[in-house]
């Protein structure tokens, strides 16, 4: 039969952090893969039920309970995969005829049926970039185990990898598109929801910031300009709904404030702007596509503790 924990008080013990809020209270569980080693570390990752569920880490109980990290949950789970099935959700107002000539661009009726489906899919999906604070560390390192859909009148085999809508990145490839889309950022803002602090910037600011995400091959896929649009669109709504199940703002879930969730170079908070200006704030230039010029801010991008970091200098005038 289904066991959860055989053992309830190490699960709820003080002595592991929730690995997404970084907070040592409450029952917590480790990732289903017995060997797995948390990024950038050599603990066991644990994490609170609720923060794996928000920040889109996989929590099913289909058979048995399942918890899975950034690193090993299914590729049905991954950001990539959240965003394409979110699009199929539309594609189903369309027939397979209508598909073939070009489905956004075909006029057909929305029920308000289709339309609250749509609504929650992008509430949940934007609910997920809003941890992006803290898991853009962990896609930057490890990327991600997207795997593409086959048809059942399609050879994987005899597929090139641009049928395949395969994107290839390294560590230091997606450091890079992390950086400059603002990634982390833009997850600290949704958070705390700071577009919400001078009127209008949750209009073309917030626009601008996930239209940068959306043009970041390495996370999202190749996508054509009319899809971008139509992600931007629906999550820019799901935002100015100010749904509490986004979790933002009121409805955050708190987090540490310690070591563990401060940048090494600065200790600067990494769930708060702080200093760093608003994502999307400034338009993009033109060479620059749809990003905007390079911010000179922290993180911790295929970072290590190291000696010089204010967290290790403060852990070993603690301990000395």
């Amino acid at each position: 039969f289904n066991i959860v924990m055989a053992d309830g008080r190490r699960h709820v013990t003080h002595q592991f952090r929730c690995f997404l809020c970084g907070k040592k209270d409450g029952a917590k569980v480790h990732c289903v893969e017995e060997c797995c080693i948390a990024p950038g570390g050599t603990k066991i990752p644990y994490f609170h039920v609720t923060c794996a569920r928000q920040a889109g880490l996989e929590v099913s109980s289909d058979p048995d309970f399942v918890l899975a990290c950034f690193r090993h949950a299914n590729s049905s789970f991954v950001f990539r995969a959240r965003l394409e099935d979110f699009m199929e959700i539309e594609i189903m107002r369309y027939s397979e005829k209508a598909q073939m000539k070009n489905l956004l661009k075909i006029s057909n009726p929305m029920s308000w049926d289709h339309a609250s489906r749509l609504f929650h899919s992008a509430v949940d999906v934007l609910r997920t970039l809003g941890w992006a604070w803290r898991w853009a560390e962990w896609w930057v390192e490890s990327g991600d185990n997207w795997e593409p859909l086959i048809r059942d009148d399609q050879n994987e085999e005899e597929m090139t990898d641009k049928e395949l809508k395969r994107v290839e990145s390294t560590p230091e490839s997606r450091c890079d598109d992390a950086r400059r889309c603002r990634l982390a950022a833009l997850g600290a803002a949704l958070r705390n929801r700071d577009y919400d602090k001078i009127e209008g910037d949750d209009q073309a600011p917030l626009e601008r910031a996930l239209m940068a995400v959306m043009s970041t091959p390495s996370l999202v896929g190749p996508l054509k300009q009319k899809e971008k649009e139509f992600y931007v669109t629906w999550f820019s709504l799901a935002y100015r709904s100010a749904a509490p199940r986004l979790g933002f703002g009121d409805h955050k879930t708190p987090v540490a404030s310690d070591s563990y969730c401060l940048h090494q170079a600065d200790g600067s908070l990494k769930f708060e702007l702080g200093a760093r200006p608003l994502p999307g704030k400034t338009p993009p230039e033109k060479e620059n596509g749809f990003f905007e010029p390079r911010v000179d801010e922290p993180d911790d991008f295929l970072q290590i503790l190291t000696s010089g970091s204010p967290i290790k200098k403060k852990r070993q005038r603690q301990s000395a």
